[in-house]
């Protein structure tokens, strides 16, 4: 027993439990300035605990085996943090002028960071269904930052109420899994359904988990509370939701399919391929009638999920490093839609409706160009990093036979196009209705430039992007 609690594996995430309890101190015996110097102080802690990830060892082993690093796993919790950090940084103007700055927000945002670095590494179905739960709680709250709001309060209750159900179904099929098997370590499980002669019994459990993280993907048709609580939290949580979540969730579920469950693999594949058509057409079909940017981009984030899980459905190598490449270009596109969201205020109003931006480009001629590249990015027009993140996904699904997946993400993409397209029209060709231009914040313009060359650029390191991803041997059987 002398390895079941190695603390060189643990550090990064030691680090940040230990940062979010000194944040708390600092937040509740401050007396002035809190929120400041529990921003600063969570900053630091992220930095440190990426530190330990980037100087780890993924050679050690836990003999308890609920714990597993791996080099690909240890670059999801470097992209994690990095992302938290972005999301941090560029959220600091909109939560003061929003009067957000509570300190419980860095710290909250920790926890939950906390819980996806868990996740990532769970090689237990206990660790995960505690990770998750971590993860929930802290997002549950976040989501309910601003206390004055109706709708946000409205928010919260319903997504904690739907992710509670969502949890409780994942818990049961845990238990179902556990009977049955009599583990929930990923290899005892993978070994025990490939000894015995039964799947009937084993599959049920696996089928209750994946409708459970098909909810925290925002997969249909588990997305009902996606518009909602995408609409009514404060937009710097919407940036978190629409990110953060996604890569962790997408990471465990690759794991789960490719280790416990390997061997339902024709079972799993036909449950995928029904949710990845709904999430698909759902999506792309009712974000055509949105007139609120954040109920919009929740659709087509159901959308994009459902081009990411065919990908997954493929279960190549090369299909699963296209998922996670797409994953990567998402997150990336939806972090500088949302910083240039979060920048449309108006006489110290947020502004949400798609309408307000007529003749957007008349007075913010940079930020409209910056928004014409990240939205065909994510309509997945060439040259930008969508296309590519879309065609790798569509070669993948071909070669792995799934040429009628293909064929519908290409003219569901067609469709999504449209309300793309929509934005950059009412910015650049309907006449601007408000004679006051939009008052930027200069970190979240600065972020939205800087994203936005990177989505220019991509085109050149596409492969040795693409070659990085499948030299981190995503699934280590």
């Amino acid at each position: 027993m002398e390895n079941f609690f190695n603390i060189k594996l643990y550090l990064p995430e030691i680090t940040i439990f230990l940062g979010s309890l000194l944040c708390i101190v600092i937040g509740a015996f401050s007396n002035k300035r809190k929120y400041n110097k529990v921003y600063i102080f969570s900053l630091v802690t992220l930095l440190i605990s990426s530190c330990f990830i980037l100087f780890s060892d993924v050679s050690l082993k836990e003999s308890s085996n609920i714990f597993a690093n791996t080099s690909f796993t240890n670059a999801v919790k470097l992209f994690v943090i990095g992302i938290s950090i972005a999301i941090l940084y560029v959220s600091h103007g909109y939560i003061k002028n929003n009067k957000l700055n509570l300190f419980e927000y860095p710290i909250l945002l920790l926890f939950a960071v906390l819980g996806m670095l868990l996740m990532v590494s769970a090689n237990d179905l206990l660790l995960l269904y505690v990770s998750i739960e971590l993860q929930s709680l802290s997002l549950y709250v976040l989501v309910a930052l601003n206390r004055d709001s109706l709708k946000s309060s409205e928010a919260a209750l319903k997504y904690f109420i739907l992710g509670s159900i969502a949890s409780a179904i994942i818990l049961y099929g845990i238990s179902m899994t556990y009977s049955i098997t009599g583990s929930t370590n990923y290899n005892v499980i993978s070994n025990f359904i490939f000894n015995q002669n039964n799947f009937l019994l084993s599959s049920f459990g696996l089928i209750l988990i994946l409708s459970g993280l098909a909810f925290k993907l925002s997969a249909a048709p588990f997305h009902m509370w996606t518009p909602d609580v995408y609409e009514g939290a404060p937009s710097s949580v919407t940036t978190i939701l629409i990110t953060l979540p996604k890569i962790v969730v997408l990471v465990a579920l690759i794991k789960l399919l490719n280790k416990p469950f390997f061997f339902f693999e024709s079972l799993w594949q036909q449950i995928i391929i029904t949710i990845t058509i709904l999430s698909i057409a759902i999506g792309s079909i009712a974000a055509l009638r949105q007139e609120n940017i954040k109920r919009l981009f929740a659709y087509g984030t159901i959308a994009n999920i459902g081009y990411v899980l065919i990908g997954v459905i493929s279960n190549s190598e090369q299909g699963l490093s296209s998922a996670i490449l797409y994953l990567v270009i998402y997150t990336l596109a939806s972090l500088g839609i949302f910083s240039f969201i979060m920048m449309l205020r108006r006489e110290n109003t947020q502004i949400l409706n798609l309408n307000a931006l007529a003749g957007f480009s008349q007075s913010n001629s940079l930020a409209a160009v910056c928004m014409i590249v990240l939205l065909l990015s994510m309509a997945g027009i060439p040259p930008f990093a969508g296309f590519f993140a879309k065609f790798y996904i569509f070669v993948s699904a071909v070669e792995s036979g799934f040429l009628f997946l293909a064929i519908i993400g290409v003219i569901f993409s067609v469709v999504s196009a449209f309300y793309y397209l929509k934005i950059i029209k009412i910015m650049y060709m309907d006449n601007q209705d408000e004679s006051s231009s939009f008052e930027l914040d200069n970190r979240m313009f600065l972020f939205l430039i800087i994203v936005s060359i990177g989505m220019l650029i991509f085109i050149f390191f596409a492969n040795d992007f693409t070659n990085f991803i499948n030299d981190l041997n995503i699934i280590d059987k």
